[in-house]
């Protein structure tokens, strides 16, 4: 008789891995699984890949900048020594002064930088949502538009088939966001409801669990798996919109990314 083994059980130390992407397969699947199970959990994850998003999206455009000359103790040692006898305490003291304007200048420069992570694809998608609803369709050819999509963002893509949640494929278009182009896909259901499916790579953000978003009339799901967010937005309240994005993110596990 066969002997069935239950996964291990779920610790935060793993739930931290999961945001870092530093669990192997088998593992990462484990616990993706157990976040989907446990909204508590997920909800927990979903504070870590926010935290983790802010941090990186802060500090990434000047991650790799040197240290302004200004900033340096070096610098200001130099000053010192070439300073006059009597005045270098007065000049230490204007340097502190506007040492430290400049500095909380420079940590202002890092703490406006825009972010790009799954709350902004979300965002991202309901605009988009707006403004092409009523005008799905840009390029007719379903396989003309994969292979455009697919070279821009140059990622290979396709489009879900949604038939078994009561969605078909109606249209789509290649949209520009402020960051890169992304694949926008609608779909219909039969009463005429209507959802879309954005698609784009993410610079930094490449793996997040599943978050809800909605502004207004319009809400969603929101993650990121291997590089490329994926964002489900409509009009029906987020009990029916669920499992279509759950859909989405099962056909897309088992497509190529590369």
């Amino acid at each position: 008789m066969a002997t069935h083994f239950s996964p291990a059980p779920v610790v935060e130390e793993e739930l931290h891995a999961f945001v870092d992407g530093a669990l192997d397969a088998d593992r990462r699947k484990e616990v993706q699984d157990h976040l989907d199970r446990n909204p508590e959990a997920a909800a927990v994850v979903a504070k870590f890949a926010a935290q983790r998003q802010l941090l990186r999206s802060a500090f990434a455009p000047i991650a790799d900048e040197p240290v302004p000359a200004r900033l340096k103790i070096s610098t200001s040692m130099a000053r010192r020594r070439t300073s006059q006898p009597w005045g270098w305490q007065m000049a230490a003291a204007v340097l502190l002064s506007l040492g430290t304007g400049t500095f909380t200048g420079w940590q202002m420069h890092v703490a406006w930088q825009p972010t790009g992570g799954i709350s902004v694809l979300a965002g991202e998608a309901r605009s988009s949502y707006t403004a092409y609803a009523r005008d799905p369709v840009e390029t007719p050819d379903r396989d003309a538009l994969v292979s455009l999509v697919s070279q821009k963002i140059k990622r290979p893509v396709e489009i879900p088939d949604l038939s078994h949640s009561g969605y078909h494929y109606v249209g789509g278009r290649l949209v520009s966001t402020g960051h890169g182009p992304a694949g926008l896909f609608f779909y219909d259901r039969t009463d005429g409801t209507r959802l879309a499916l954005m698609v784009r790579p993410m610079a930094h953000e490449k793996e997040a669990p599943m978050m809800e978003q909605s502004s207004g009339s319009l809400g969603g799901f929101t993650w990121a798996a291997r590089g490329l967010g994926y964002s489900v937005v409509g009009t029906e309240p987020p009990s029916l919109l669920h499992p279509v994005a759950d859909e989405v993110r099962r056909q897309a596990r088992t497509k190529p990314t590369t």
